[in-house]
């Protein structure tokens, strides 16, 4: 997955960084997160001076992670991240394909005069790094960030600390492991990081485990009062507006794993959430089987992704998103049917 020929350009860069940035994508899950906090501390273990730097806060649900109180928010300190990425000898773009994925954070991301590097998994790279090790084939980036810092000689440099935050990004970009995208390969990672002491329950526990109730009631008010099936097209929508979420004193993280119950209808293929934010109404795609839902978001919403877990987003208002999607139902349907007479 890793070519050594990437590492050679990674290394020769960072052996002449003194101060390094590490950005990821706005509204940050548990691999850019985790990925970020994870090289942090394997470069810092080799004496560089380093600076998380996300467009935004974490799913509070990640607040157990080791550092993520340093991280550094544009959207809090606009200052303090331009700064840093002003300062910064080499960028790291974990976990996105494009600096578009930045947010507001991008037009100082494009500012930076440092050696941009970029470790993703995500298809259809930009160019604006000057070296990158990308495998659209790989089940998450953390996996795939784990083979870069091995590859560097900072295997044995991956302590307990260190794996629990790339086995989370791993759990969670993998659906706990049940995606196509998981390989033996991922199976080894986790292996050998148990053997130097992975809590693999501890990290599902503090992800999964407790809930607070406000989420527990959104979810239930999101599948009773917002969720719609569509059996004879095999898809199932849930959205929620501004107000059903400061109905239930939303949070960063809380609509995690909606987009899975809708996908979770016996008979459903495709889904779709929607959740309408102070700028954008974003989206999660997620479908089984052969049909893409990159495409469809690509092609219809400004997205990209993997195959079966995608992302998008419109500026247009919530109710306008919904009857778009309904108004795409058909065209859903004929891809749902082709994939099938390509099976056949």
């Amino acid at each position: 997955m890793v070519d050594a020929a990437d590492l050679l350009e990674f290394q020769r860069h960072l052996a002449e960084a003194h101060h390094i940035a590490i950005t990821s994508h706005r509204s940050p899950d548990a691999d850019a997160v985790g990925t970020s906090l994870a090289l942090a501390r394997y470069l810092r273990s080799t004496g560089k001076e380093v600076t998380c730097i996300l467009p935004d806060a974490p799913d509070e649900a990640l607040d157990w992670m080791h550092g993520v109180a340093d991280i550094v928010l544009f959207d809090r300190d606009p200052g303090a991240a331009q700064e840093a990425l002003h300062r910064a000898d080499v960028l790291f773009a974990l976990d996105y394909n494009g600096l578009n994925r930045l947010g507001p954070m991008a037009d100082a991301a494009r500012a930076a005069t440092g050696t941009w590097l970029m470790v993703d998994h995500h298809m259809g790279p930009e160019d604006f790094p000057t070296a990158m090790v990308h495998d659209a084939r790989c089940s998450s980036t953390a996996e795939l960030l784990y083979g870069v810092i091995a590859g560097l000689g900072g295997r044995e440099a991956v302590d307990a600390e260190g794996a629990a935050l790339l086995y989370a990004g791993m759990m969670t970009d993998t659906g706990s492991f049940r995606f196509r995208s998981v390989s033996s390969e991922t199976h080894r990672v986790i292996a050998e990081m148990m053997d130097r002491g992975l809590d693999h329950t501890a990290v599902h526990e503090a992800i999964f485990g407790e809930q607070p109730m406000d989420r527990m009631k959104l979810h239930a008010f999101a599948v009773v009062e917002r969720m719609e099936v569509y059996p004879e097209f095999q898809t199932a929508f849930v959205h929620l507006t501004a107000e059903d979420m400061e109905r239930f004193n939303y949070r960063a993280g809380y609509t995690e794993g909606l987009v899975n119950k809708a996908l979770g209808v016996a008979g459903v293929k495709v889904a779709v959430f929607a959740k309408q934010s102070s700028d954008r109404v974003k989206m999660s795609f997620r479908s089984v089987g052969n049909y893409s839902v990159r495409d469809f978001a690509e092609k219809h919403f400004d997205g990209g992704g993997h195959h079966n877990a995608a992302g998008g987003a419109s500026n247009e208002s919530i109710g306008v998103v919904m009857a778009r999607l309904r108004g795409l139902l058909p065209e859903i349907a004929a891809g749902l049917a082709a994939t099938e007479q390509e099976n056949t």
